[in-house]
């Protein structure tokens, strides 16, 4: 079921940003790509994205739709996974 994927996705995000921030400190750009990494966002999959969202929504901000675009993604592997 989606919802559950969803739900796990999300999860995992939180876990994830739990770990990466446990220390106080701000994400650093090595944590955010292997994050993207993980879901199999590359520096292609970075290039299709901005050039794309700047045709829909020029003016979204960009971490906010990439954040929806990594739970997504990992919620479609959750959900590949029980298939």
């Amino acid at each position: 079921m989606l919802t559950v994927a969803l739900q796990e996705a999300f999860d995992r995000m939180q876990d994830f940003l739990a770990v990466q921030a446990a220390d106080g400190l701000p994400l650093e750009l090595a944590q955010v790509l292997c994050l993207q990494e993980s879901v199999g966002v590359d520096d292609q999959t970075r290039a299709v994205f901005a050039r794309c969202l700047g045709e829909v929504q020029p003016n979204a901000p960009a971490g906010a739709v990439l954040l929806g675009l990594l739970v997504g993604l990992s919620a479609a592997q959750l959900q590949a996974e029980r298939t």
